[in-house]
């Protein structure tokens, strides 16, 4: 039972980190966003759901750890993966716009 709630709480911390990214893309339009710096403008949500999301994703992934091992760690990156791809399609659109 344990399993199916950290796997839950996996996808829910990854929806929620997605959900994040989002909002720094809308607050952003039309600005690329940066790859390892702050974005122009960041909303409190977007920092808000980023932190739930980590923190849920992580603390789920922890809890998978006695089933997958190691393997734990790739749940992880996949589970926050939708949002880092997110950043390049945001700024592929911004400079199709140009």
């Amino acid at each position: 039972m344990i399993d199916l709630v950290a796997w839950l709480g996996v996808f829910a911390g990854g929806a929620v980190f997605y959900q994040s990214a989002k909002v720094v893309s809308a607050a952003n339009a039309g600005r690329p966003l940066p790859y390892w710096r702050k974005p122009e403008v960041t909303p409190r949500a977007a920092i808000v759901l980023r932190v739930v999301g980590i923190a849920l994703v992580t603390a789920s992934a922890t809890f998978l750890v006695p089933a997958l091992g190691y393997w734990a760690i790739a749940v992880l990156v996949m589970a926050l993966l939708p949002a880092l791809v997110a950043i390049p399609l945001h700024n592929r659109s911004v400079s199709a716009d140009d």
